[in-house]
């Protein structure tokens, strides 16, 4: 099996893993709960830069238009990456955040500014119910 689809695979089992724990975990999770979604976004944005390192940008369009799977990946992360902005931007405006900037935070990195922005919102919200 190659590397990439050995990281595919345990990216996948984290990303399982911690879904489940959260579905079980009954109260809220304590402070600083804001790290979680932060620490997450760090080795995204290096494995980010490494792609972008190896490939460049125009490495993204083969990938994405090369198959109907390729297609069909991009859009479920384009509808993925709506919907948890629209659910995240009220609860950021509400914490102080102006949501134009995290929009385009977002529209460029993906998922990464969208971990950012939810790392930042938590850190907002625990910082002024404290």
């Amino acid at each position: 099996m190659p590397h990439s689809e050995l990281i595919a695979l345990a990216g996948f089992a984290v990303a399982a893993v911690a879904m489940l724990l959260v579905t079980q975990t009954k109260e809220r999770i304590s402070a600083p709960a804001w790290l979680i979604p932060a620490i997450v976004a760090v080795p995204f944005s290096a494995l980010t830069g490494l792609a972008l390192v190896q490939e460049g940008l125009s490495g993204l369009l083969p990938v994405i238009a090369g198959s109907p799977w390729g297609l069909q990946v991009w859009f479920d992360r384009l509808m993925s990456a709506t919907a948890a902005f629209f659910l995240l931007q009220n609860r950021a405006r509400a914490a102080g955040m102006k949501s134009e900037v995290w929009v385009l935070a977002v529209i460029f990195t993906g998922s990464i500014g969208l971990f950012l922005m939810l790392a930042r919102t938590v850190h907002l919200e625990r910082k002024s119910a404290g």
